[in-house]
């Protein structure tokens, strides 16, 4: 009996597959290659050279067969995702409490309870007389009182002696008060007493020097001081001209106890 023998052409190998597929059934022809040779007859066709070749072609086509039904099957519709619908439920409506009603009030009777018998009166306590002798309190016997000593007797003091006269308060007139023609006396007796320094004539120092007098009602000088001139030779001068012009002329009575007077020197060269 000959072997089973199977022809093989090139044109069966190159099935028409799609790219994707190209890769796994070209390594599947390239299986088969590997695992038989080929016998070329004299005629042209290509015989296999062992039987064992038929059995592993056969595998690797049932392989192929299995893969291009599997890629080629029916499409999955794509996955969609499940719709939530809301609902908004409504409230339920409020059941109103109708309150329970009351229960009928029963007459009770109520039972009197037995009447308490009247309270005796109590017994009235006697009372016990008792004499006069023995209501009397008894009460210590007083000490004599001793009349104190006579102490010595104060004479009242001497009512207070009446007041002195308080002086008068002085009263000091100023420049303004004087009569003109008195102060004039004055500034005129100042002056033929003022002496030019000559030291400070030579200088030619010239200046005005400001006094103020303080006199008594009778003209007596009670004291005076200067406003100075800025040169202390004038000012010294000025000082004795007011010693030696006073005493000054009685004032008129105007009712002052001192008199204040104010004046100048200028010295003043010619």
């Amino acid at each position: 009996m000959s072997s089973a023998t199977l022809s093989l052409k090139d044109t069966a190998v190159a099935a028409p597959l799609s790219v994707a597929h190209g890769r796994t059934i070209a390594a599947a022809a390239y299986g088969a290659g590997s695992a038989t040779s080929y016998l070329e007859a004299g005629d042209g066709r290509h015989w296999l050279r062992r039987p064992g070749a038929v059995a592993t072609l056969a595998i690797h086509g049932a392989a192929l067969v299995a893969i291009w039904g599997w890629s080629s099957g029916t499409v999955k519709p794509p996955h969609t995702p499940p719709v939530v619908e809301l609902i908004r439920i409504q409230p339920e409506p409020k059941q109103e409490l109708t309150p329970p009603k009351p229960e009928p009030v029963k007459d009770k009777q109520v039972a009197l309870a037995p009447s308490k018998p009247a309270a005796q009166p109590l017994p009235v306590p006697k009372t016990v007389e008792t004499s006069a002798a023995q209501a009397e309190a008894y009460t210590p016997p007083t000490p004599p009182v001793q009349a104190a000593p006579p102490g010595p007797v104060t004479p009242a003091p001497p009512a207070p002696a009446p007041a002195a006269p308080q002086a008068a308060a002085p009263r000091q007139i100023s420049t303004e008060g004087i009569p003109t023609d008195y102060v004039n006396q004055v500034y005129a007796r100042i002056n033929r007493n003022a002496d030019y320094p000559r030291e400070a004539k030579m200088r030619r120092q010239q200046g005005k020097v400001g006094y103020r007098l303080t006199l008594n009602p009778d003209g007596s000088l009670v004291g005076f001081d200067i406003q100075s001139s800025g040169v202390e030779a004038l000012d010294e001068a000025a000082r004795e001209a007011i010693r030696r012009a006073a005493p000054f002329p009685r004032l008129p009575d105007l009712g002052g106890s001192s008199y204040l007077l104010a004046g100048n020197i200028v010295f003043k060269i010619n």
